[in-house]
């Protein structure tokens, strides 16, 4: 009797978010270089000192996506002392309409990626699908949702939301009532699958994030073969392709994520290194790097590569 040929039934599939589905650093530094180009032109300080600034709240806050930005920012802070509503009127709410004005020219998913995701659903109409970043909860899937990506997936991870920047003299929040009110109902743009929010030292090249994953599909104890039945996506080598690996997992790595250098050079004018390399790869690490199982040319190999599993 013939044998049947055997087809590849995926267990679970799980990917990055930034430089995996979109350009995160072509759309950060146009969002930043907007926000601080209107921060200059409201108080009259210098674009240079302001992105000293800027460098130096993100490293205090250890996040490049720290979304409270300009209340932070020394020079804004000097500028209207303790009168916080002339502040979010004059400084933050511009601000953050030139941030958003201009992201959202750069925030589109890689050309394939949509299809893409919508092919993956028709053809393992099983298989849940995952997205694992290291960006704070509400900022991922903000992210996810903007990009028109947040309906194909069924969880979301994400590390922990940032706390409120609070003018400690007069004891208050300094944000927009309707931002607080989002902030305080941890509102998930109308998200019905699952949100998880991970503890800091979850954040990769940890594994203990992808782990989490494992375990809510409960494959964290699976078998090799199991394992090898679970796709995992990111850009970055040294965080991504290693976590994967070590975790056994099939792992692909995003080549086509690489971001642009003069990008990056742009990004590394308002936050140090570290911060970048959160969302970037900015060094490959030599050939010590472990070995993906693939690697995608485009997020559209994906298809191509599953299907000859």
């Amino acid at each position: 009797m013939e044998q049947q040929s055997r087809v590849f039934a995926p267990r679970l599939f799980v990917t990055d978010i930034d430089n995996t589905l979109f350009d995160w650093v072509a759309y950060y530094v146009a969002a930043i270089g907007a926000l601080i180009a209107q921060v200059e032109v409201t108080i009259g300080v210098p674009r240079d000192v302001l992105a000293r600034e800027v460098r130096q709240v993100f490293t205090a806050h250890a996040s490049i996506e720290y979304p409270f930005l300009v209340q932070e920012l020394p020079s804004v802070m000097a500028h209207y002392g303790n009168d916080i509503d002339r502040m979010l009127r004059e400084a933050v709410e511009p601000a953050r309409a030139a941030f958003l004005a201009a992201g959202q020219q750069r925030l589109k998913p890689y050309s394939d990626v949509i299809d893409t995701l919508r092919e993956l659903r028709r053809r393992y109409p099983g298989m849940p699908c995952a997205a694992l970043t290291d960006a704070p909860r509400y900022v991922a899937m903000w992210k996810l949702n903007k990009l028109g990506l947040l309906p194909f997936f069924d969880a979301v991870y994400g590390l922990r939301d940032p706390r409120l920047p609070t003018h400690k003299e007069l004891g208050r929040v300094k944000v927009d009532s309707e931002i607080l009110l989002k902030h305080l109902s941890q509102h998930s743009f109308d998200f019905a699958g699952r949100i998880r929010i991970l503890p800091d030292e979850y954040e990769k090249p940890g594994h203990r994030g992808l782990k989490t994953v494992l375990m809510d599909y409960e494959l964290d104890e699976a078998d090799v073969a199991e394992r090898r039945r679970v796709i995992w996506i990111g850009d970055n080598r040294r965080k991504d392709v290693a976590l994967g690996k070590r975790l056994g997992v099939y792992t692909m790595w995003a080549s086509y994520g690489k971001p642009n250098p003069t990008d990056l050079a742009s990004l590394a004018d308002f936050s140090p290194l570290s911060n970048i390399e959160k969302n970037a790869e900015v060094a490959a690490g030599g050939d010590a790097l472990s070995p993906p199982d693939a690697v995608l040319e485009t997020f559209g190999d994906t298809l191509a590569i599953m299907a000859q599993l």
